[in-house]
């Protein structure tokens, strides 16, 4: 399959919005891992103790869910760039979801449908002149 220098920078531009967004996450997830840390120390009821362990577990499991779709995203841009259909789709799928993280987010992913969903244009045939060369 083909890649236009559109559609090569559409999957740079996925790479770039998913290390960003698991960087974020990380980051946020480390934050509030140290305020829960430090709040579940200071409770001294043992109730309050497991509903903070069950909030934290919740979290956890949102922050490492969303970090896969960051690293979901990362991996289908790199496909795209190696040429793969699943790649392809799956960068789709993520642009269609940048659509609304406006508005860094909308540009990014309403460029990204532009380059993968249109006819990429045919190469130009070579011109064959009909003048003999004479040398």
């Amino acid at each position: 399959m083909p890649i236009d220098t559109h559609v090569r920078v559409a999957a740079w531009l996925h790479i770039v919005m998913g290390a960003l967004a698991a960087c974020t996450l990380l980051f946020i997830g480390l934050a509030f891992g140290a305020f829960g840390a430090f709040v579940v120390s200071a409770a001294h009821d043992a109730q309050a103790t497991g509903v903070f362990a069950l909030i934290g577990g919740l979290g956890a499991t949102f922050l490492l869910f969303f970090i896969g779709l960051a690293a979901l995203e990362i991996a289908g841009a790199a496909m795209l760039l190696n040429g793969s259909t699943g790649g392809r789709v799956l960068t789709i799928i993520f642009s269609i979801l940048a659509l609304l993280n406006f508005p860094i987010g909308t540009a990014i992913g309403a460029y990204s449908l532009w380059a993968l969903l249109r006819a990429v244009p045919a190469a130009p045939a070579p011109a064959q002149s009909n003048v003999a060369n004479t040398f």
